[in-house]
């Protein structure tokens, strides 16, 4: 199969279709027979597809923000093949060009598929791939509260908000910001919302938190100020873009690490390395993460 188009699918290929190991599916049909029975990990968008206003509703209704990166694969179901094709195209059309559609009337095998039960999913986001695969290493919600720091829209806040932890998420951007509101919405969990400009000393919380997190930012005076406003044995963790040979791609060199930079700057800020990998996001962009813990400061000698 050419994954570089959209194509319409039947539902023998649905059931082999990569996006379904994601979860990344998207079920257009009455919110009734999702109900009764959808493919496991489904989000809900109930939708008439009519008239030429589709492209405004998609942008206006099913942000980003609710659904996967760009370059993973996406699948739209319906009732009717034709409806599936429309919105797959026009999504494609906003680069998620692995977007595929599936009509399920015509089919009773599609029945088999349909073994979920209930409301599904709030959205087709997914976490941070880092904090997914390493958050046993953060202290229990009970040790007190996180900071994300340049939270963006607000993925890993509101991922841990949903699984116990409190969080305090803070970025310069109203925009992200209101993101992470509509996230936090949709999945019914709490995060403390903060508009803040980080690159000012002031602009930090101070307090004992538990942990720290950063994806996809980096500022590193911000990372030698951290150590103050951090509880003994807080957890942080950084997941972000480093320079490669031959890379050239955004972001510009200013916002990358250097080979080993992650590991050196948080050793600097008095914290003790507990994973350090190097590597490359799914979009191919080099990037650099770590989980580290602060190490208790020094006895006073007196």
């Amino acid at each position: 199969m050419d994954r570089g188009r959209t194509e319409q699918i039947d539902v023998q290929d649905l059931a082999e279709h990569p996006a379904l190991a994601k979860g990344n599916v998207l079920d257009l049909r009455p919110a009734a027979s999702f109900l009764a029975g959808h493919v496991p990990g489904a989000f809900s968008f109930p939708l008439t597809v009519s008239g030429d206003g589709i492209s405004a509703h998609l942008a206006r209704e099913l942000p980003s923000f609710l659904l996967p990166a760009r370059h993973e694969p996406m699948v739209v179901l319906a009732d009717e093949a034709e409806s599936a094709l429309v919105v797959a195209r026009e999504l494609a059309a906003r680069g998620r060009w692995r977007t595929d559609a599936c009509g399920l009337r015509s089919d009773p095998a599609a029945t088999t598929l349909l073994r979920g039960i209930g409301p599904g999913r709030p959205g087709l986001w997914s976490p941070p791939p880092f904090l997914e695969r390493w958050v046993g290493m953060l202290p229990p919600p009970a040790a007190g509260p996180l900071l994300d720091l340049g939270c963006g829209s607000g993925r890993a806040a509101v991922w841990l908000a949903a699984r116990g932890w409190r969080v305090t998420a803070i970025d310069h951007q109203a925009e992200a910001l209101d993101m992470g509101r509509g996230l936090a919405d949709r999945a019914n969990v709490a995060v403390d919302w903060r508009l803040a400009d980080l690159r000012r000393p002031e602009s930090l919380p101070a307090g004992g938190w538990a942990g720290a997190l950063m994806f996809r930012y980096l500022d590193r005076p911000l990372i030698a100020r951290l150590p103050s406003v951090l509880a003994t044995d807080a957890v942080v963790m950084l997941s972000t873009f480093r320079h490669a040979p031959g890379y050239v791609g955004n972001p510009q060199p200013r916002h990358r690490l250097a080979r080993g930079e992650a590991a050196r700057l948080w050793h600097e800020a008095g914290a003790n390395v507990l994973v350090h990998e190097e590597g490359f996001d799914a979009d191919g962009r080099p990037t650099a993460g770590l989980v580290a813990r602060r190490q208790p400061a020094p006895p006073q000698v007196t």
